[in-house]
């Protein structure tokens, strides 16, 4: 377990966990929040996760901070 940045979509009503990536960075985070929230009707967010990662990908996430 590490702590790391990660793009978290939800979808639904209520929102409900759908997918995850591996930011580098906060500020690159954002800069992919910006597009795709541009090109989606998903709820998107950079936050700080508690996550397994193996080959820079994220395997799953126990905590949202």
């Amino acid at each position: 377990m590490e702590i790391v940045i990660a793009l978290i979509m939800y979808l639904g009503n209520p929102p409900e966990l759908k997918e995850h990536l591996l930011m580098p960075s906060i500020s690159e985070c954002l800069k992919k929040k910006r597009i795709a929230t541009r090109n989606s009707n998903a709820d998107y967010k950079c936050l700080r996760v508690n996550a397994v990662v193996k080959d820079g990908k994220i395997l799953s996430i126990s905590s949202l901070d």
